[in-house]
């Protein structure tokens, strides 16, 4: 008995004071979180009252003709409102352009904010980097380039994807280069956005993506097929040119670029005549180039095609479809060779008499 009346006070005198430890560091825990959900609505709180203090004035600076009044009353707000400032500044530019971005540039400028936000894109914290490249971009600050092409390559991904934005939204020859030799970017999500970014910037696009091609022979198959998206007519001539190179996987993105854009008579001839090269991407992208067109005498080609490779067949098929009747009716008269098409991850059905229905893969047709 004495011996197991020692063991259970030594465990007594180990366990309270354990138990003890850990209640005081819960309890301290517990104030901690309670201090920073005080700390937190107190900020809130003192935000708000910001906002309602400035927003007037931030009204008056986006609507009267006085602009220096208003700039100059901002100006003498103390430094630590300039934050709060800036959002209300940069709201309206969300969906404003023109003078509105010109009276919002000259506050910032004279507040100090460009400065601010300039410096902010070499700061530790990721969402401080992308916050000041995205306003770089609303204002407009095309001073601010070489620092907005240095956040591309950032280690977060939320702040390349803010400087994709703001170089969409400044332009010039220097953003448009830029953007274009990140479209061979690994990311899809990025790639996405810069295509975004350039095809927001329209026509001027069309010269460079077609330069940066010519320059970087490995990823010109990148920059031709995006011109497929963002070059439109201006882009037809080289991409026709590009149809005889002897890289298969430029003439395979040329034809997938005219087919986005639409086949007029001289790239129908190209697009036909990519349906006999001896590569199979060519001949895909020729199939699907033809079945954009509309054209119905393109229907006995693409006929031939649904016996070749699983690929090629796949696209030819599902360019009989896009031109209605006519290309129904000859994938209905393959519908016997249905076992000797190669299309193991395409599944063909007749669900109806001259109807043709194909079930693809999701993410295989380009």
């Amino acid at each position: 008995m004495s011996q197991a009346a020692a063991l259970a006070g030594d465990i007594h005198a180990a366990l309270v004071p354990f138990l003890l430890a850990n209640s005081l560091a819960l309890g301290a825990l517990f104030g901690y979180l309670l201090a920073s959900r005080a700390a937190d609505e107190l900020a809130a709180r003192y935000r708000q009252r910001l906002i309602v203090r400035y927003r007037p004035l931030i009204e008056v600076l986006l609507t009267d003709p006085a602009l220096g009044d208003a700039i100059a009353r901002l100006e003498q707000s103390p430094r630590h409102h300039r934050r709060v400032i800036a959002s209300l500044l940069l709201a309206p530019l969300d969906v404003a352009t023109g003078t509105l971005v010109d009276r919002v540039q000259a506050a910032a400028r004279v507040l100090g904010l460009i400065d601010l936000w300039t410096r902010d894109l070499g700061s530790r914290h990721w969402w401080i980097r992308a916050d000041s490249a995205r306003a770089l971009g609303l204002v407009d600050d095309h001073a601010a380039l070489g620092g907005l092409i240095a956040a591309l390559d950032d280690s977060h991904d939320e702040v390349r994807a803010a400087a994709v934005e703001a170089l969409g939204m400044l332009g010039g020859q220097r953003a448009i280069a830029a953007l274009v030799a990140r479209l061979s970017d690994e990311s899809r999500h990025q790639r996405a956005r810069v295509v975004d970014a350039l095809r927001k910037l329209g026509e001027p696009v069309t010269s460079e993506l077609i330069a940066y091609a010519r320059a970087h022979l490995g990823e010109a198959a990148d920059s031709i097929e995006v011109l497929g998206l963002v070059g439109g007519p201006a882009a037809v001539d080289d991409l026709i040119a590009w149809c005889s190179d002897w890289r298969p996987s430029i003439r395979a993105s040329a034809l997938q670029a005219l087919g986005s854009i639409g086949l007029d008579d001289r790239s129908y001839y190209y697009a036909l005549r990519g349906l006999a090269d001896d590569h199979a991407e060519v001949r895909a992208m020729a199939a699907r180039a033809l079945g954009r067109s509309r054209r119905a005498d393109a229907v006995p080609y693409l006929s031939e095609h649904l016996n070749d490779e699983w690929q090629v067949a796949a696209h030819a098929a599902e360019a009989l479809r896009a031109l209605g009747t006519p290309g129904l009716q000859a994938g209905v008269i393959h519908k016997t060779d249905a076992t000797a098409l190669r299309l193991e991850p395409v599944l063909v059905r007749i669900a109806l008499p001259q109807r043709l229905e194909l079930v693809i893969p999701q993410g295989y047709m380009r």
